[in-house]
């Protein structure tokens, strides 16, 4: 049996550049649960996994943490708990 993936498309990852934070803002038509991965694009290393519940309507993620992070371009992708993806952008650390 198939799931049917329901998503707007507002999503919204900011600051970019970020310092020691981002927050992560998803509208969803129904409530999803998904997988946010923080990569090193020059490594390919995951820096950091979240599994996030989210709900009907608006949903905000905060990452903190991110200080220590070396300066560069990092990949997060958001994937359903199958491995499909649903989000993806490069955001740069300054």
């Amino acid at each position: 049996m198939s799931t049917t993936i329901t998503m707007s498309t507002e999503i919204l990852v900011y600051p970019s550049p970020f310092d020691h934070f981002i927050n992560i803002e998803v509208t969803c038509e129904e409530g999803i649960d998904c997988i946010i991965l923080l990569a090193d694009l020059n490594s390919a290393k995951i820096i950091r996994i979240l599994g996030a519940g989210l709900s009907k309507g608006f949903n905000k993620i905060p990452i903190g943490g991110l200080h220590a992070l070396p300066l560069g371009a990092y990949n997060l992708d958001i994937k359903t708990p199958t491995g499909d993806s649903i989000f993806k952008t490069e955001i740069i650390k300054q």
